[in-house]
Formats: C-alpha cells, sequence, structure tokens
C-alpha cells in the first residue's frame, strides 16, 4: 500500500517538475496529463519502460484535431497515453492549449520509467560499457523512437566527448528541431516489484 502511494506520489511530483513555473502557458495541460496518466502495474512487472512520442493536431479553434498518431516507442506505452487523451474527446480543449499552438501538429513525449527498489544491504558496483556498447545503446534508443530529442542530445555528448565533433553537431541540430516541435515531455515513473534470492543458503 506504501508502495503503490509512493509511486502515485512520484507520477506526479515528477511530471509536475516538468512545468512547475505558474508562467507555463501549457501548465493546464501538463497538469491534466499529471492528474490523469496511468503506469499499469502489468507494464510494470514486465519491465517494459522508455519514451513514447506522439503526434497531435490541434484545429484553429484548440481542440484535438484526429487521433493521436503513435510516431516511436513501445505500443504498449502508448497505449497509456491514448487512453489518457480519450478522456479529452468530444469535450472543448482550448483553455488547455495556448493560441500559438492553433492549426498546428505537435510532438508530445512520454516517457515511462521504472525505479527498482535496490534496498538488498549490499553494494554493488555501477559496470560501465565500452565506448562501442555506449554508441549500440544509443543506436537502437534511436532506431525505436526517432523522435525523442534527448537520445540526440545523449548520441552528440557521446561524439563530443570521441572527437567526432560533426556527428555530434549534426545530432544537436537534430535535437533542436525535435525540442521545437515538442508540444510537451512528461515522465512517469513507477516502482518495480523485485523479487530477491536470498545470498544465504539454508
Amino acid at each position: 500500500m506504501i508502495r503503490k502511494l509512493l509511486s502515485t506520489l512520484l507520477i506526479g511530483l515528477i511530471s509536475a517538475s516538468t512545468f512547475a513555473q505558474e508562467s507555463d502557458p501549457l501548465q493546464k495541460f501538463n497538469q491534466f496529463l499529471a492528474k490523469n496518466l496511468k503506469y499499469s502495474s502489468e507494464l510494470r512487472s514486465e519491465k517494459i519502460q522508455g519514451p513514447v512520442t506522439l503526434l497531435l493536431s490541434i484545429d484553429q479553434q484548440g481542440n484535438l484535431d484526429k487521433t493521436p498518431l503513435l510516431l516511436g516507442g513501445s505500443e504498449e506505452l502508448a497505449e497509456e497515453v491514448f487512453q489518457t487523451l480519450a478522456l479529452l474527446k468530444d469535450k472543448e480543449t482550448k483553455a488547455l492549449f495556448p493560441n500559438e499552438t492553433f492549426g498546428k501538429e505537435h510532438l508530445l513525449t512520454v516517457e515511462f520509467k521504472i525505479v527498482e527498489n535496490q534496498n538488498t544491504g549490499f553494494y554493488i558496483p555501477e559496470r560501465y560499457d565500452t565506448e562501442s556498447k555506449i554508441l549500440e545503446k544509443l543506436n537502437a534508443q534511436i532506431q525505436e523512437n526517432p523522435y525523442f530529442a534527448n537520445f540526440y542530445e545523449q548520441r552528440a555528448e557521446y561524439f563530443q566527448n570521441t572527437g567526432q565533433s560533426l556527428l555530434a553537431e549534426l545530432d544537436s541540430e537534430k535535437a533542436k528541431l525535435l525540442a521545437e516541435r515538442e508540444l510537451s515531455q512528461v515522465m512517469v515513473v513507477g516502482y518495480s516489484a523485485i523479487h530477491k534470492k536470498s545470498l544465504i543458503s539454508d
């Protein structure tokens, strides 16, 4: 019960941290997401996580137009976002969006993140990957969701640190372009139940 409560609080707090300022023109929309986004126990138990990016179309009156389109990420996680956005169906939503977003298409990214409960009493040193493994992981993440700006920023940092300045610049420009088209970016955090075997034999 306590873990469930903490998970719910973290979802709200971490989502809210993205848009804490009162002056944020998307404050009402982000508050709606923070209040209604769920992270089902089934997905958390299967350790399904990562960013999902959707294409949203806002009509000239400020209402969501058409059905949101999944551009990248897990279909299972995207369904959580689709269900949340479905709550806005047939409702006037112009109060949720600033006027400058009307009549345009936008990206919406929701990142689902699992926090492992590692209170084992033992210190496990962090394992560092080789450069090739790091790049391989970044490439795989971008392939799964090529519309998430953060992945390009991370790969740009990798290229910069390995002396590949041109590739770093290209990825930075890609990240900037995607960020400019992003309506909002929210993180939803949930705990994963871990069943650990005893390290001491009976």
